[in-house]
């Protein structure tokens, strides 16, 4: 191991109880028995306790940015607040060498009576900054935080925007020998992020040590050299920032779908009786006038099971039963992908695909769509299904996240930092000589 380390956690866990009551009565019980000399048992699970952190340990050294993310709840914040000596560890040691800066919760550690500029000598003295360097840092601070004449207006009455400007501005320019950063920079505006990360990464080629949890991949592999990957207290990947930016995608990803599929079964369930008869449906998930009626919506593998999950690039069947009431002219079925924060991103028509079906006779039909060549990036989408004749404005039958499916990140590339990724433009070069030497 380098002698250079700035940061070494050691099989680093923290455990909390599921409710007020239990915390208070084991915090209580273990006080009691260290002030009577005897060991507790905070190194192992008692009722009613989970680990929020479990067995962490890594090493980071001086110059080195480590990025840490995972889902809501997983520990990150959890363990940055150890690192920071807010909490105390259960298990394991955590050993930090020189002046340490932390931006864990906007406002955190800021007197809200007191204004800015008082909060700038409260917070430069806890980071260990006397009287006189925090005056010489003073102008600085105002300025890069942007406050101005704000600065001597009580804290209370800042933003939460304002609130992360100073609290950066006191962190970072102190030049700390280590900074924890947790997601507050997200509240700044965009100049300000970008500001900002100019400054971490000035920082870190001075020698500062950066730990950063976000849940930005951009942002952690613009600053970060190598990452962990938290689930459910655990470091599960600790190493290069490709990987555990996939690992991250694909978990959310996962959580989208299930919380999709469970929220469109909560919401079909009283339609199921309904659903079965040739009668209007009504209900949030699915509508329509009867005459049409499909329970039965697939994602097919190239081996045709039905899957939850495919490869980046994988092609895959979509196979549709539907039963007809009624003869339907001009049928058209159409397919159409949401993504998380997009809707509508692609639709699969048989009219527009050159497949139409001018007259469906009353029976039980199954359609299939192939897509030999899909470019979903990963992520989750939802499928919606509507069935309708040409020319009629209305849905003879309507199903929304009627299925649901996960891309997963290629492991053989990272497309982050692939040129088709985002952004690909195809440029020709040329040059001229203006002058000629020799």
């Amino acid at each position: 191991m380098s002698d250079n380390w700035a940061i070494r956690a050691q099989g680093v866990s923290k455990k909390f109880g599921l409710t007020l009551r239990q915390s208070m009565k084991y915090g209580l019980r273990d006080s009691v028995r260290k002030l009577a000399g005897r060991s507790s048992t905070t190194d192992v699970l008692r009722e009613g306790e989970f680990w929020a952190v479990n067995d962490v340990s890594f090493q980071l050294n001086g110059g080195e940015a480590l990025g840490i993310m995972g889902v809501n709840g997983c520990g990150k914040t959890t363990l940055l607040r150890i690192l920071n000596g807010v909490y105390a560890p259960d298990k394991g040691r955590v050993q930090i060498r020189g002046r340490v800066g932390a931006l864990i919760a906007a406002g955190a550690g800021f007197a809200p009576m007191l204004t800015g500029r008082e909060n700038v000598y409260v917070n430069g003295a806890l980071l260990g900054l006397s009287t006189r360097e925090i005056d010489g840092l003073m102008d600085e601070i105002i300025a890069f935080s942007e406050l101005d004449h704000f600065i001597d207006l009580p804290v209370r009455n800042y933003s939460s925007g304002m609130y992360v400007r100073l609290g950066f501005a006191i962190a970072a320019l102190s030049r700390p020998d280590v900074l924890l950063m947790d997601e507050v920079l997200a509240v700044g505006d965009l100049n300000f992020q970008k500001k900002c990360y100019d400054h971490i990464l000035q920082l870190k080629r001075g020698g500062t040590a950066i730990i950063l949890v976000s849940h930005s991949p951009g942002a952690i592999w613009a600053v970060c050299d190598r990452g962990l990957f938290m689930n459910k207290g655990a470091a599960l990947v600790d190493g290069p920032i490709e990987q555990v930016i996939r690992e991250y995608d694909d978990q959310n990803s996962r959580n989208a779908l299930a919380a999709d599929v469970q929220f469109a079964h909560a919401s079909n369930s009283h339609s199921a009786v309904s659903a079965s008869k040739a009668e209007p449906i009504e209900s949030f998930e699915k509508s329509g006038t009867g005459d049409v009626i499909c329970n039965d919506f697939k994602v097919l593998s190239d081996h045709g099971e039905a899957v939850r999950e495919l490869k980046f690039e994988d092609p895959f069947t979509i196979e549709v039963t539907v039963k007809v009431n009624k003869p339907i002219e001009n049928f058209i079925i159409r397919v159409v992908a949401d993504a998380v924060h997009y809707r509508n991103i692609v639709s699969l028509d048989n009219y527009e695909q050159g497949a139409p079906v001018d007259l469906l006779a009353p029976g039980t039909y199954i359609f299939r769509i192939r897509v030999e060549q899909q470019n979903f990036r990963p992520g989750a989408y939802a499928f919606n299904l509507a069935i309708i004749s040409r020319h009629i404005g209305a849905h003879l039958f309507l199903w929304l996240k009627c299925g649901h499916i996960v891309i997963l990140s290629p492991h053989e590339r990272f497309l982050y930092s692939d040129p088709n990724a985002v952004m690909h433009f195809d440029a020709a070069f040329s040059h001229e000589t203006l002058e000629a030497i020799g």
